[in-house]
């Protein structure tokens, strides 16, 4: 009964429809929760407070790279020359790029080189370089941002995904802050299973992306 009344009370709530949407297509390319094992490793050296402090700043960091490229985005991309249709069908490129990674069970480590990681634990803050870029706010997670600006219909829209934007950040934040006690309690094996269903959404994010934007090519 309640399943059934799911997509009644969506299409009565287009606004509630277009968060979620917004919000799973960020979440599953950012994928915090693929980002413990690393964020684990790169502070494993530091006390709590140094943890704590790094997951709120990188978080912070996160939240106002994507917020950036959501109001910037489109018009860095325009200053170009680009079309709204090929900003699409790139956005899903990567977006299926990224989701594809995640779906053979590359973790977030896969994007710092050893020399990266190496200089990362070297470093006295790394909030800002790698945690918040390029491991949370990546280059999947920007195309995605892009690609759903480009889909906005004015303030209310963009309102909406800055929410959701807002929401991965302080969600992002918390799974960092307890990752300690949260990996293992999910385990590698289901750590391994969360970033294939991520990859999975990511992927279809994607396709969906280009889709939007071949079907702009169609006569």
């Amino acid at each position: 009964m309640i399943a059934a009344l799911i997509p009644a009370v969506l299409q009565k709530q287009p606004m509630l429809n277009y968060f979620l949407g917004s919000f799973t297509s960020l979440f599953s390319v950012i994928n915090p929760l693929g980002m413990m094992p690393v964020f684990l490793a790169l502070t494993a050296a530091h006390p709590l407070a140094y943890r704590n402090l790094m997951a709120r700043k990188a978080c912070i960091y996160m939240m106002l790279i994507l917020a950036f490229f959501l109001f910037a985005g489109t018009f860095i991309m325009s200053f170009f020359g680009f079309s709204l249709v090929s900003l699409r069908i790139a956005g899903g490129l990567v977006v299926m790029r990224s989701g594809f990674q995640l779906l053979n069970g590359n973790d977030k480590s896969g994007n710092l080189s050893a020399q990266g990681q190496i200089e990362a634990i070297e470093k006295a803050d790394i909030s800002l370089t790698p945690l918040a870029m390029p491991l949370l706010s990546g280059p999947g997670s920007i195309a995605t941002t892009i690609s759903l600006a480009t889909h906005t219909r004015g303030i209310v829209d963009i309102s909406v995904l800055l929410l959701a934007i807002l929401v991965i950040g302080i969600i992002s934040f918390i799974i960092l802050r307890l990752s300690q006690k949260l990996l293992p309690i999910i385990s590698r094996g289901g750590l391994e299973a969360i970033t294939k269903i991520m990859g999975f959404i990511a992927m279809t994010v994607g396709v969906q992306f280009i889709i939007n934007g071949v079907t702009q090519l169609l006569p």
